[in-house]
């Protein structure tokens, strides 16, 4: 519990109103911006692309725009943003939407430092030797990735979501601002915000934890779940908007720390197969049954988790307070909207053999890292019960 290293390189910016003053926080990282953003198109429907514009101009920083990544991130899509970046001959990076555009910028800075093909990092065939300085700025409060070392992206023709992990990728700066996050709407409000609970949950309870990602995981743990069901019904509180992404922060800090565990490595090949699918609401559909199967490994952790979230516990067993964690989840999902089930996403059942394979090839490190470690047929099963 007390074996701890800890490094952050990141300078975090965490103010209502600090996208307007991007350029000046960035002033010295470079002469000439790459933004990244997804094509969903709400950075720029939303305005907040062209806060940053207005900023970076204010203060004689050149830009170009690189819109053309999914809300899976592609290493095509990565290569081509390389391609790009070098064409409009940009020095550094900016990440603004998502974990995906900020995934993607990290990707696509490391590979112009470090040389490409960027799949060759992904594929662990070459190693990051260094990165563009990054910027990112979260417009949702699920991933956490503008304060830790990882990116996420898939490999289509292996059909693997895979972590690249490199101390080279934490960003320079990460401006979080609030504001930014009451656009989004109740689902996505939802699964963004459990993408972050599930972030908290594994890192509290997983074999890697110590006291310090316990600390960050409890605060985001308790946060979520004093927010999340007030920003879903009504999402342009920006006090309820300001706890919820300052968890999701807090809970990058832990999984920096420490990873997660099972539920992620369930939910990247889920998300592989089947790439419409959002992270989160992926992670929302598997979290009940991972905490079910976790819970008889991790009695003590989840009856501590329990008194987080603010469930009576006193006159609990330790066995009834663990379970009462599994109940609230369950009821939780009901109560934002986020009762699904895979068959519900067009997940096919012949898909989850290969699935489960892939999470033993490519996610190997997560489910070692679960308190309880699965056989494969007991992954199937985790996998089937919530079809």
């Amino acid at each position: 519990m007390f074996s701890i290293r800890f490094s952050l390189p990141t300078k975090i910016v965490f103010e209502v109103g600090s996208i307007s003053r991007v350029g000046y926080e960035v002033e010295g990282l470079g002469k000439k911006a790459l933004i990244v953003i997804t094509r969903g198109g709400s950075m720029i429907k939303f305005g907040y692309l062209g806060n940053v514009r207005l900023s970076l101009e204010a203060r004689g920083i050149k830009y170009a725009v690189y819109n053309n990544i999914s809300s899976n991130p592609k290493a095509d899509e990565v290569e081509k943003g390389v391609e790009f970046a070098e064409k409009e001959k940009c020095d550094f990076i900016i990440g603004l939407g998502g974990g995906s555009a900020i995934d993607a910028a990290k990707a696509i800075a490391a590979t112009l430092a470090s040389g490409k093909p960027f799949i060759k990092y992904l594929r662990e065939e070459k190693e990051i030797s260094a990165a563009y300085p990054i910027v990112a700025i979260p417009t949702t409060h699920g991933t956490g990735s503008e304060v830790d070392k990882y990116a996420v992206v898939t490999d289509t023709e292996r059909k693997a979501k895979i972590s690249i992990i490199s101390r080279y990728i934490y960003p320079k700066i990460a401006i979080l601002d609030p504001e930014t996050t009451v656009t989004l709407p109740p689902q996505l409000t939802a699964a963004t915000a459990f993408d972050a609970l599930s972030h908290a949950l594994e890192a509290y309870v997983n074999r890697s934890t110590n006291s310090l990602a316990r600390m960050f995981a409890a605060e985001a743990i308790k946060n979520i779940a004093e927010n999340i069901e007030h920003a879903v019904k009504h999402g342009v509180n920006i006090t309820i908007r300001t706890k919820l992404l300052w968890a999701s922060m807090l809970a990058g800090l832990a999984i920096d720390l420490v990873r997660t565990a099972l539920c992620h490595a369930m939910e990247h090949p889920l998300s592989a197969f089947y790439d419409h699918v959002h992270h989160g609401l992926g992670l929302s559909i598997l979290l009940p049954a991972w905490i079910k199967y976790t819970l008889e490994s991790a009695k003590k952790d989840f009856a501590e988790i329990a008194e987080i979230i603010g469930l009576k516990t006193e006159e609990l067993t330790i066995d009834q307070a663990a379970q009462s964690v599994y109940n609230y989840i369950v009821d939780l999902r009901k109560t934002i909207g986020l009762d699904f089930k895979l068959r519900d996403l067009g997940v096919k059942v012949e898909d989850v053999d290969a699935m489960v394979e892939n999470a033993f090839t490519y996610m190997k490190p997560l489910i070692e890292n679960n308190p309880r470690v699965p056989t494969r047929e007991e992954m199937k099963n985790i996998y089937m019960e919530t079809y």
